[in-house]
């Protein structure tokens, strides 16, 4: 994957646009359908602004989540205490938090791309959590595909729980006492 990125203002609104671009395209036809033509004349930028970041529309849908993502971790607090993100009320802002993107994530899955969502989820919790807490990968890739498949089945079935409790069920599932032979996490 190819992305070229810098952190100023402007790149980012690009970048934006034509994740919403490719997002939009995909209300109405499958991913395969889609031309970069499409995207960029729904994005309003060039051609050229699209080659400049992406080499093809799954870069672009990748660094979208990226994107989200990286909100994610200075809104969550994450950038400066990663080991957060198994307490209850991070679980519970986690929920909420990818829930303003739902259609990124519903359309995604929707379109059989679970695999951009996943890759971007495990690439994030190698390089942000695994370094910083005593755990095995396959531990963090069992917390990590749980919340993600927990949120997309939340969403699917239209919220029916609160996110205080579905954020409840998943403390519960990965914090076990030492007194049944787990761990906590």
């Amino acid at each position: 994957m190819k992305i070229k990125t810098n952190p100023n203002s402007r790149t980012r609104a690009t970048r934006i646009a034509i994740g919403d671009a490719i997002l939009d395209e995909l209300e109405h036809k499958e991913f395969s359908k889609i031309k970069v033509a499409d995207v960029v004349r729904n994005a309003k930028v060039s051609r050229m602004s699209f080659y400049r970041y992406y080499e093809n529309l799954y870069d672009a849908l990748c660094d979208y989540l990226n994107i989200i993502v990286n909100g994610y971790m200075i809104e969550g607090g994450e950038i400066n205490d990663p080991g957060i993100y198994m307490k209850l009320e991070h679980i519970e802002f986690s929920l909420n938090y990818f829930d303003r993107y739902s259609r990124y994530f519903l359309t995604l899955n929707k379109h059989g791309l679970y695999e951009v969502m996943i890759d971007a989820v495990n690439e994030y919790m190698v390089k942000n959590i695994l370094p910083q807490k005593k755990l095995h990968m396959y531990e963090l890739y069992a917390y990590a595909g749980g919340l993600l498949n927990s949120f997309l089945k939340w969403e699917e079935e239209g919220k029916k729980e609160s996110a205080h409790n579905v954020a409840s069920m998943i403390y519960r599932l990965y914090n076990h006492s030492e007194a049944d032979g787990t761990h906590e996490i």
